[in-house]
């Protein structure tokens, strides 16, 4: 209740600064290249692997039917369990792509200048602001918390595509 009355306290929405600068990109993408044989790193293969496993999507589906018979709304059940998956669905939903160290999402026909993203550092966990701003239209907005190991936040809008890394 005292944060409600003294602004100083409470906490803001840091804004992320975006880049268009291409060569970090590139170095990401070599470096999350997928290596062959004992070179490869666990956490590689474990996304390699979801990127290939076309059952888990079943898989979900059918956990959903369940959740929905038994009278669940699945996004909000699971969004109390784990929260880290908010982040996948938004991504998801944006036709984007999730890696361990941060995601893509396709922004086609956007401006640099109509995109604005900051983070918050909550009491549980740290929060991302996306807001993609169109003329004529509500702006896209998504809030989701961030994953634990995330650190600095850096973000590149490159031909159409939003990159960001942590």
């Amino acid at each position: 209740m005292e944060a409600a009355h003294n602004r100083s306290t409470m906490s803001t929405w840091e804004p992320v600064v975006i880049q268009t600068d291409s060569s970090e990109i590139e170095d990401i993408k070599e470096a999350h290249a997928s290596p062959i044989g004992l070179d490869a790193q666990p956490e590689q293969l474990h996304a390699d692997f979801q990127v290939q496993a076309d059952h888990l999507s079943e898989v979900q589906m059918n956990h959903q039917q369940v959740l929905v018979a038994a009278g669940m709304i699945p996004e909000s059940h699971l969004a109390e369990v784990a929260p880290e998956r908010q982040l996948t669905w938004m991504v998801e939903q944006l036709h984007g792509t999730v890696n361990p160290d941060g995601l893509m999402i396709p922004l086609h026909g956007a401006k640099e200048e109509d995109i604005e993203i900051s983070t918050l550092q909550g009491e549980a966990h740290r929060k991302l602001r996306l807001v993609v701003k169109e003329a004529e239209h509500d702006d896209l907005l998504r809030v989701v918390p961030l994953p634990a190991e995330a650190g600095e936040i850096k973000a590149h809008f490159i031909n159409g595509r939003l990159h960001l890394r942590w």
